[in-house]
């Protein structure tokens, strides 16, 4: 897997390729946020009161394939060290 600092201090990617990675990177972030904002949907309506046990069990498992889908974008997505870096940013 690569990690986004080695994209943009590499001089073996173009400027040009690594404006594309950053772009697919984003497209993924934001398919994965479509996808949390529907979780969020799904479990609002699971919370209701006017919800069946079987149709509760139905989001529960829609739930789970939008979990999954999440993880399988993740997956593709070169590591970003977003919390690695705000911890060292703390320490100096």
């Amino acid at each position: 897997m690569l990690d986004i600092s080695t994209v943009l201090n590499n001089e073996a990617f173009t400027p040009e390729e690594q404006l594309e990675i950053i772009k697919y990177i984003d497209s993924q972030l934001e398919q994965i946020e479509l996808l949390l904002y529907r979780l969020d949907q799904i479990a609002r309506k699971a919370a209701g009161d006017n919800v069946s046990d079987t149709e509760r069990e139905q989001l529960q498992q829609k739930m789970k394939q939008i979990q999954e889908e999440i993880d399988r974008i993740s997956e593709r997505l070169p590591n970003t060290y977003i919390i690695e870096n705000e911890i060292h940013d703390n320490e100096t």
